[in-house]
């Protein structure tokens, strides 16, 4: 019944057909009467969509033009460019994605989910699918911002908990901290394109954000404190706690996996009728896809998911078959079950999958635990005696910390070793292989096939991922000319700086001498400061008038020449126009701005 409820809630909340209220309450009461396995698939199938069909119908009529009133912020507000900010918000019963600049983003800064303040501007209909699903009708250019009032008191409590978790931890560095933010209680807003794509290329973003193992942790943190309740007040306190841990941590689509398949676990052990992890888990997908289906388009929820599926399918067959002591077996194991279960997904938006991935999440597992579970604990009491003992306090986060971004930064360093679709499903095929072995009498056999599949895919990988010959390509919106003493990149385009490290980090680029920023503009800006955080020793050019800091000014008829090549400014109205070529003498200096006539 439970796979039939999940497959019916996915197909549904999919397909968002629109079925009458009365076709729905007569299959309900069918399964109630009857059920069976086609008819709970049927039923609830029909019952999320009509609740996508309705959400979507809350869609169809966006607000537009003027808007003046009060408004509840949905979540906490992010960057948007250089000086904007941006955060979803509800207006009466709708939902508008609210942007300002200047001075009045500044307004809205130290604003947490769930506070409410008066706003002014003019709303204009959303158009993408990423609104869409999730919810968003309009967004909103915010021109004014007015009164503040407090959040309701489970919003404000959760919202003090992380004031307080963040004044703890001040005294780690900027990386850490952002860090210890993304690991205990989900706040991502202020870590650096630079930590996020060394994450990203070691396979450890999802650290970096809060995920099911921070619910388990949670409730291994409380079981000491309930074991000797009553049933009753056991339950109660258990499912209180996860909701507390939802709203602290912005309702993340992973935790609502999560926090719901704990609810169901906790509830079905209360009534002496504890479920399998597999059963719990489809029940959980059933119940938060019903109520929100749009979840099924969120790549997040996607994803946990099908890491979730591959720990409860996979990881018990891979620990089966691996060699080794038990505790290194059971970790290998459970990383590998996870990723493996996710690749599919990764390649298919990606294209890609880092094979660094495996062997970083075995390396930063250890660390991860002790930072979430000390994090809320000793975190809260940095908190509360503030410095110089909170300093203390930290000093064990701070290490843990060190090693998970030594991990990460080790990785993302490595030469570009990446698996694509061919040795996805390869890989995949020998996953099987290992899954049917363990009812086959050849397992040995099948092991030792699958091991040589996966072996053959990532020398496929690896092959792949040979040095580009030198001259002009292009990566992310920017064009590179690679000579052997010196590498150019050209900004010709806005990119997201996190965007254009991931595409020079894929494209062996392992330095850079010499930054043309084309535009001189906010965006340039952000993408130089990005670079030089990671190739410190770039020289940056721009137009005149430019705002990217620490870069020289250059006009038409400049050059500029980096090792032995020439960089000529053709036109520098509007935007910087250069003309790259190799010149023979080896004796220039490294880095050369010489003024044209």
């Amino acid at each position: 019944m439970p796979y039939a409820a999940a497959a019916g809630a996915a197909l549904g909340a999919w397909l968002l057909v629109g079925v009458p209220l009365a076709a729905v309450l007569v299959l309900a009461a069918a399964c109630l009467w009857r059920p069976s396995p086609l008819l709970v698939l049927v039923a609830v199938a029909a019952l999320a969509g009509f609740f996508g069909s309705r959400a979507l119908d809350g869609l169809a009529d966006p607000p537009s033009g003027p808007v003046d009133g009060w408004v509840t912020l949905l979540e906490d507000p992010r960057p948007l460019g250089t000086h904007g900010m941006r955060v979803t918000v509800r207006h009466g019963q709708v939902r508008l994605e609210a942007r300002a600049y200047g001075a009045v983003a500044a307004r809205l800064d130290d604003l947490l989910a769930g506070e409410r303040v008066r706003v002014s501007g003019t709303a204009r209909p959303a158009e993408s699918d990423w609104h869409r699903w999730r919810h968003v009708a309009a967004t909103l250019n915010v021109e004014a911002v007015g009164d503040r009032a407090d959040a309701a008191p489970l919003a404000a409590f959760t919202n003090q908990v992380r004031r307080l978790l963040d004044s703890g931890a001040r005294s780690l560095p900027d990386d850490s901290r952002a860090m210890f933010a993304g690991m205990v209680y989900g706040d991502d807003r202020s870590q650096s394109p630079r930590l996020y794509d060394d994450f990203r290329a070691a396979g450890l973003g999802h650290l970096l954000v809060v995920s099911g193992q921070n619910v388990a942790f949670v409730l291994a943190l409380a079981s000491p404190l309930v074991t000797r309740t009553r049933p009753g007040v056991r339950l109660i306190v258990l499912l209180m706690l996860l909701a507390v841990f939802a709203v602290l941590t912005r309702f993340e689509p992973s935790v609502l996996r999560a926090v719901t398949m704990a609810g169901v676990a906790v509830i079905s052990a209360a009534l002496g009728r504890p479920e399998t992890g597999r059963r719990t888990l489809a029940w959980a997908v059933a119940a938060v896809v019903v109520v929100d289906p749009f979840l099924v388009r969120v790549l997040a929820f996607q994803l946990s998911v099908s890491a979730t599926c591959g720990l409860l399918w996979i990881t018990p067959a891979l620990a089966e078959k691996l060699p080794g002591p038990r505790p290194l077996r059971l970790a290998v194991a459970t990383t590998a079950g996870a990723q493996l279960a996710v690749m599919p997904l990764l390649v298919a938006v990606f294209g890609v999958v880092p094979l660094a991935s495996l062997p970083a999440n075995v390396a930063a597992g250890p660390a991860t635990a002790p930072v979430m579970m000390w994090g809320l604990t000793g975190g809260l009491g940095a908190g509360l005696v503030g410095e110089p003992v909170a300093w203390l306090i930290h000093r064990p986060t701070a290490a843990l910390l060190w090693w998970v971004r030594t991990v990460a930064a080790a990785a993302a360093a490595a030469s570009p070793a990446m698996l694509g679709a061919g040795g996805a499903a390869v890989v995949g095929a020998g996953v099987a292989l290992v899954l049917v072995s363990r009812r086959l009498e050849r397992a040995r056999a099948l092991g030792v096939g699958g091991g040589a599949l996966v072996a053959v895919a990532m020398t496929v990988s690896v092959l792949a991922a040979a040095s580009p010959p030198p001259g002009w390509s292009e990566a992310g919106g920017a064009r590179l000319f690679r000579h052997e003493t010196a590498m150019v990149v050209v900004l010709d385009e806005q990119s997201r700086p996190g965007d254009l490290l991931q595409s020079l980090r894929l494209a062996g680029v392992r330095r850079v001498d010499l930054v043309v920023a084309s535009r001189g503009g906010a965006s340039d800006a952000y993408a130089v400061l990005a670079l030089r955080d990671r190739y410190r020793m770039a020289a940056v050019v721009a137009p005149p008038m430019h705002r990217v800091p620490g870069a020289r000014t250059v006009r038409a008829g400049d050059a500029v020449r980096v090792g032995t090549v020439h960089v000529e400014v053709v036109s520098d109205a509007p935007d910087l126009v250069v003309a790259v070529s190799p010149v023979a003498s080896p004796e220039i200096p490294v880095v050369e701005v010489l003024r044209g006539p």
